[in-house]
């Protein structure tokens, strides 16, 4: 079997993870459960952020009707201390959310690549001296004679674009 980390062309990667799937009886319980695992963190993270969301308004609604209250009974309306958040408060807090959950979906697909690569998943354990910056002409670059056809040197967006086209296919594959 060829090597997950020497290759760079999509016919041998589909071929290899193929194999990877007919020959490792755990293969596809893992993969459906990366996929579980993510649809689970996405529903909790967009659950999250909606309640933050109505969490702001329901502030704004209650400050609202405590100063009505306030002015129907005579009193001279002060907004009470915290309550006066603006609309650039609410939206920083948003902002701070977004942040703390860019991070986290960039741990989730740290691991999951790790996970992808610890399978034998091709792309996601590519031999760094196989990939080269965006700025290089891969064209130009000289490979020994024996050198594998599948093995090319490939730029960091085309690895990119493949390792995608890989998640793609395995959700297409074990999809409920």
């Amino acid at each position: 079997m060829i090597d997950p980390a020497s290759i760079t062309t999509w016919p041998e990667g589909l071929r290899c993870v193929t194999k990877i799937a007919q020959q490792n009886a755990n293969f596809a319980a893992s993969i459906k459960k990366m996929m579980a695992d993510q649809r689970k963190h996405e529903m909790q993270w967009y659950a999250s952020r909606q309640n933050l969301k109505q969490t702001q308004a329901n502030r704004k609604s209650s400050s609202a009707k405590a100063a009505s209250i306030l002015q129907s009974l005579g009193s001279v309306s002060q907004p009470a201390p915290g309550n006066d958040r603006s609309e650039a408060d609410d939206q920083a807090e948003l902002a701070e959310y977004d942040r703390k959950l860019y991070t986290a979906q960039k741990s989730m697909e740290d691991a999951m690549s790790a996970e992808l690569k610890a399978l034998g998943v091709p792309f996601f354990g590519t031999s760094q001296n196989l990939v080269v910056s965006d700025g290089w002409d891969v064209g130009k670059e000289q490979l020994p004679e024996n050198h594998p056809k599948w093995s090319k040197l490939i730029t960091d967006s085309e690895l990119l674009t493949l390792r995608r086209k890989m998640v793609s296919h395995l959700e297409d594959m074990y999809k409920d």
